[in-house]
């Protein structure tokens, strides 16, 4: 069922969002069941991601992302356990996105927006 809750609304975001995704957007904190992100637009050139997790609060390196009209593309690395993955977030609201990652354990992770 929640499967099907997700894929609903990655089809809703694809098809009803009109917010483009920039780093304007992305601007402030966000919450997963897993993670807490923090998207910091320094000036114009220069944007920070940083990805803490919950449980232990140590950082997921952000190793290069890409931003464009619809999607943000983010490959991240988890040093402690040599963890890569690949994800594509997708907005659905003003303050929901929602990522699908490319791992060895491939999945959907929802974002909400905690902060601005």
């Amino acid at each position: 069922m929640k499967k099907i809750l997700l894929v609903i609304l990655l089809m809703v975001g694809f098809l009803g969002s009109a917010q483009k995704m920039s780093k304007e957007f992305l601007q402030g904190t966000w919450e997963t069941d897993f993670h807490i992100v923090e998207f910091n637009k320094i000036n114009k050139k220069d944007f920070k991601i940083t990805i803490l997790l919950k449980e232990t609060n140590q950082p997921i390196q952000v190793v290069k992302y890409a931003i464009d009209r619809k999607n943000l593309y983010m490959e991240t690395y988890y040093e402690p356990n040599d963890w890569k993955s690949i994800g594509k977030l997708v907005i659905i609201d003003d303050n929901t996105m929602v990522e699908d990652v490319i791992s060895d354990a491939p999945g959907l992770l929802i974002y909400k927006r905690i902060k601005k």
